[in-house]
């Protein structure tokens, strides 16, 4: 099995935002967790069914299909049946008119298959003296006075840290930081070039300084915050 393959959590319970489920088995469930039934990729919305969804590996490729929920299954806006649809890389899941929304990656790279260490979102200061990120608070310390960063700098900054020692892919930038120009198209990745990618890296960097070399750049992927401690397993 390639467990680079994943689904990356949008919108669900406010813990598993922004993670990601790897997909390393045949047959995976979708749906509300309960007492007597647990699913494999399990939510608490209660617009979800205990049985929601499945996903099924067939011929190579990942499909989903609907286990006739109450609320349904869209994949890119259209409602998915009991007929199983392939899924491609950067596809949006919708579960009940929006209660969950997922984004299907299959990009086969190792990278991320290769790297375990991760901080834990409830972390409240940073590893490194003269720098203290809180990310439940969204509050940056530099040198014990508050750095103001808002709107991307601050998105990407705690999509970044939150994944320490991951590398985060161009497509989850993307998707993550420029939400807002999917709205009202039909595309699975918005609309945001290389450049401004790199443009937005290079402001945060800059605004960190010292601390700006903690954001690495990964040839040809996307970028990563990288701790001492963490590097490559």
């Amino acid at each position: 099995m390639d467990d680079s393959i994943y689904l990356l959590v949008k919108k669900g319970d406010p813990d598993q935002l922004h993670k990601r489920k790897f997909l390393t088995k045949e047959t995976y469930t979708i749906g509300r967790r309960g007492t007597q039934f647990q699913p494999d990729i399990a939510f608490s919305s209660l617009y979800v069914s205990r049985k929601h969804a499945v996903l099924q590996k067939m011929g190579g490729q990942y499909a989903i299909a609907d286990l006739q929920s109450k609320h349904g299954t869209e994949v890119n806006g259209v409602p998915v049946h009991d007929t199983p649809q392939l899924l491609h890389d950067g596809d949006r899941i919708c579960l009940a008119k929006g209660a969950v929304e997922l984004v299907f990656f299959a990009e086969g790279n190792e990278l991320d298959a290769t790297r375990e260490y991760v901080i834990p979102l409830n972390t409240a200061p940073s590893e490194l003296p003269g720098l203290a990120i809180n990310l439940e608070r969204r509050e940056i310390r530099l040198d014990g006075k508050r750095l103001h960063l808002t709107g991307k700098d601050m998105d990407l900054l705690m999509l970044l840290y939150g994944r320490a020692n991951q590398a985060v892919s161009y497509e989850e930038i993307m998707v993550l930081i420029w939400p807002e120009r999917l709205a009202g198209t039909d595309k699975s990745v918005p609309d945001v070039g290389r450049a401004e990618i790199n443009a937005l890296v290079y402001r945060l960097r800059k605004r960190l300084g010292r601390y700006g070399e903690k954001v690495t750049t990964i040839p040809r992927y996307g970028y990563m915050w990288e701790t001492e401690e963490g590097g490559w397993q």
